[in-house]
This record gives C-alpha cells, sequence and structure tokens, in this order.
C-alpha cells in the first residue's frame, strides 16, 4: 500500500482516514470537543454526512457565532481537525460562517450569496505514494485584514457551490453543541 501524507495549515498526518465514518467515531470526537471554550459559538454537523453518512468521505462542521477573538477560533478550529485526524481518525472539514442560511438557499444556479466564511490558513496538501493528488492554498483575500491573523483565512464565500446546484439536494443542518 502507498504511503500516505496529508496536511492543512499546521496539522500533518501519515495516517489514513477512516471513511465511512461510523456515528459511534463521530459522537466521541463531539464529546472530545464539547471539552473546548467554545464561548458562544455553536456546532453543526452539515454536508453529505447528514443524508448518507455511508458514501461521504468527510465530515462537515460548521461554526457560528461572534468572533471576540481570532486568536481562541483559530485553536478551536485546530483542536478539532487534530482530534479528528490524530484521536480519531477522520477527514473532516471545520469552518466558521456568519451565519447558516445558505443551507436553506435554492440549489439553483441564478440564486448566489455571499457568507463570510473562515477557515485555517497555508497549505493544504494530500499526497498518496510520492504524488500530490490534492494541492490548495488557503488564505485571506479581504483588503484592509492586518487585524486577522495569519493562520487564518478569512473570505467571502459564494453559495450555494457548484457542487451544491450539480446535487440539486437540500442538506440539512444538525446542531451538535
Amino acid at each position: 500500500m502507498d504511503s500516505f501524507y496529508y496536511k492543512y495549515g499546521p496539522i500533518e498526518t501519515t495516517k489514513r482516514f477512516y471513511h465511512p465514518v461510523s456515528k459511534n467515531i463521530l459522537n466521541q470526537w463531539v464529546k472530545d470537543f464539547k471539552q473546548l471554550e467554545l464561548e458562544d459559538y455553536k456546532v453543526y454537523l452539515g454536508g453529505g454526512y447528514t443524508i448518507n453518512p455511508t458514501t461521504t468521505e468527510d465530515i462537515d462542521i460548521a461554526i457560528t457565532g461572534p468572533i471576540y477573538n481570532y486568536t481562541r477560533l483559530y485553536n478551536i478550529i485546530k483542536k478539532g481537525y487534530e482530534l479528528a485526524f490524530h484521536k480519531h481518525r477522520f477527514f473532516i472539514d471545520i469552518k466558521h460562517f456568519d451565519n447558516l442560511n445558505f443551507s436553506e438557499y435554492p440549489k439553483k444556479v441564478g440564486f448566489k450569496r455571499y457568507h463570510l466564511m473562515t477557515e485555517l490558513a497555508g497549505e493544504e496538501i494530500k499526497k498518496i505514494g510520492d504524488e500530490i493528488v490534492f494541492y490548495s492554498e488557503h488564505k485571506t483575500h479581504i483588503p484592509n485584514s492586518d487585524f486577522i491573523p495569519k493562520e487564518l483565512a478569512v473570505n467571502l464565500a459564494v453559495f450555494p457551490m457548484e457542487k451544491q446546484i450539480k446535487r440539486g439536494k437540500q442538506m440539512p443542518m444538525i446542531r451538535l453543541i
């Protein structure tokens, strides 16, 4: 079996992810994540897992609530990834959004709206054997953003995304915390 390497911002792993992710493993991650000082944040499960947990390779987590301290938000997101990658060994995608209205938007081309999205900054690399199978770089593209730490990427995202339009399905957001 080829070697595996995944890096997202400051977090790296050579352990392959389990998938599909059982509800038991997700519940264990939620239990661990709840131990963090989450301030006024609310945490939701979204994406394909909410419709069919056996056909998706990742868990999408959306965090909402006021950002009082970007460094604290960074630490919460980073710890969420570390718990998923190192302790529970599943692939997770954690982002903070200004709100979750986009989850209820019609999934059609003519209905696009902007939302503020915050995620880990830096390189995202997936390598199997000697081949890089995925590469992306996340950074802030908003002008005059000197107050945003370099460890976070804060940007406007457009919803619904093309893949959401193509699927055409409404996916619920399920509150976890």
